[in-house]
C-alpha cells in the first residue's frame, strides 16, 4: 500500500504541491489528471523519492519512502519519466536492460535476458532490439522506456508503477496497448499511477481519477463521481457533455464550448 501524507512542496517560496492526500491498493490504478502546471510531476517525483517534500510524507508498505535502500526500492518501484534524455548510441536491447541492474552486478544472468526479451516483445519493440535509441520515433522511444521500466519490477510482486506522461507520443493504438497493459498489471497485483491528459482513456481504464489544480487534490474518486462538467470547467475551462457510454457503461466527455481570450467557440 502506497499512502501520500500531506504532501507539500515549496522552492522559493512557491508552492507547488500543497496538503496532498490519497491511498492506493495493490491492484488499482489511479490517474492523475489536471491543467498543464497543475503539480502532476512533481508529485510523481514525491512518489518516486525524486524529490523530498517540504512537508509531509510518503509511506511505502508501512515505511516511510526515504528509509529504504536505493537498491531495495530500485525491485519496487519503478518510473517512466516524461522526457528521457539520452544522447548515447544505445541500442533498444541495451536501454531495456538497464531496467535489470538492480539485478546483477557485473554481467546479466539467463534470466535477466529473458525478462529483457519478454519485455520487449509485451511492448511491441523486439523487432528493434539492434535499432539505435537515436533513431527512433518519440512514440517508440516511449515503448521502449515502458520495456526498461517493466524489466526492472518484472515478476515482483506488490509494485509500484509510476507513469508520467507514458503515451504523448503514441499513435491510439499504442496509446490503447499501453493503458490495458497497465490496466493488467494492476489487475494482477500492481499499483500504478499515471500522469494522463486524454480524460476519456483515463476513465476508460483507470480505477480512480484524481484531479488536481493549482498543486492542490480537488477530488479523488470514481470516474463516474468525478467527472461531471462543473468539474472539468473547474480544472481546464472548457464546457464539455458528460455521457456514459451504453453499451460499457464507461463516463467519457465530449466537449462543446472553449472559451479564449474572451471568444468563445463551439464544438458541438
Amino acid at each position: 500500500m502506497l499512502v501520500a501524507e500531506n504532501l507539500t512542496y515549496t522552492i522559493k517560496k512557491h508552492t507547488i504541491l500543497k496538503g496532498i492526500n490519497f491511498v492506493i491498493q495493490p491492484g488499482e490504478m489511479l490517474a492523475l489528471l489536471g491543467a498543464n502546471g497543475a503539480g502532476k510531476s512533481t508529485l510523481i517525483k514525491m512518489l518516486n523519492a525524486e524529490q523530498i517534500p517540504s512537508d509531509g510524507k510518503v509511506l511505502f508498505f508501512g515505511s516511510d519512502l526515504k528509509s529504504y535502500s536505493p537498491v531495495s526500492l530500485a525491485k519496487m518501484r519503478a518510473t517512466m519519466a516524461q522526457h528521457h534524455h539520452v544522447s548515447a548510441d544505445f541500442t533498444v536491447a541495451e536501454i531495456v536492460m538497464m531496467g535489470r541492474y538492480p539485478y546483477y552486478t557485473h554481467n546479466p544472468k539467463e534470466e535477466d535476458l529473458i525478462v529483457v526479451r519478454e519485455t520487449m516483445c509485451l511492448c511491441g519493440v523486439d523487432h528493434l532490439e539492434q535499432r539505435s535509441i537515436l533513431s527512433l520515433s518519440g512514440g517508440e522511444k516511449q515503448r521502449v522506456h515502458l520495456a526498461r521500466v517493466l524489466a526492472q519490477l518484472w515478476k515482483q510482486p506488490n509494485c509500484l508503477l509510476l507513469l508520467d506522461e507514458p503515451i504523448s507520443a503514441m499513435d491510439i493504438r499504442f496509446q490503447h496497448q499501453t493503458l490495458a497493459l497497465a490496466r493488467a498489471l494492476a489487475d494482477r497485483g500492481w499499483m500504478v499511477v499515471a500522469v494522463l491528459h486524454d480524460i476519456n482513456l483515463a476513465a476508460q481504464y483507470a480505477d480512480r481519477l484524481l484531479l488536481m489544480k493549482n498543486g492542490r487534490k480537488l477530488m479523488d474518486g470514481t470516474p463516474c463521481e468525478v467527472i461531471n462538467s462543473r468539474n472539468i470547467y473547474t480544472i481546464f475551462g472548457i464546457d464539455v457533455e458528460v455521457v456514459t457510454h451504453p453499451e460499457t457503461l464507461h463516463t467519457y466527455i465530449v466537449p462543446k464550448m472553449v472559451h479564449v481570450n474572451g471568444l468563445s467557440f463551439g464544438m458541438i
